[in-house]
């Protein structure tokens, strides 16, 4: 049941024309655009929340969590997610990336010259943020 409830999201992202509320105080003034928040049938006040960045040369977020599951697959260019108690990771175009919910962290594009565009697919409880800002 568990497997038909994962299938069932993913295949409503593909389908749905549903946007979503994206929290990015923690971004800016970078390019968010929501593709999709759904709530999860089978997974109670469980919802999917997926957000596309495109981000500048150079951008670096606050410091800041993810109160759901994360999962990251980059389009364009490459990004760190610098992570507490982590070391850094690197996700370059064709590659992704998976953050654990609510540890504080950083993201950043790693080139001063080229953008970078990714996908962010948030699994968590229904209503909450892709990002909340944690100041130190």
């Amino acid at each position: 049941m568990h497997n038909r409830a994962i299938a069932t999201m993913v295949a409503t992202v593909f389908v749905s024309t549903t946007t979503a509320l994206v929290s990015t105080a923690a971004l800016g003034d970078e390019n968010v655009t929501p593709l999709l928040k759904q709530e999860i049938q089978g997974m109670e006040n469980m919802e999917a929340n997926i957000a596309l960045f495109e981000v500048d040369p150079g951008f670096e977020t606050e410091r800041h969590i993810h109160p759901g599951h994360v999962f990251v697959y980059v389009l364009e260019g490459t990004i760190e997610i610098d992570a507490e108690g982590e070391d850094p990771v690197r996700v370059s175009a064709g590659e992704a990336a998976y953050e654990l919910p609510n540890l504080p962290m950083v993201g950043r594009n790693t080139s001063s010259t080229e953008g970078a565009r990714f996908v962010l697919f948030q699994v968590g409880e229904a209503g909450k943020p892709l990002m909340v800002d944690q100041p130190q």
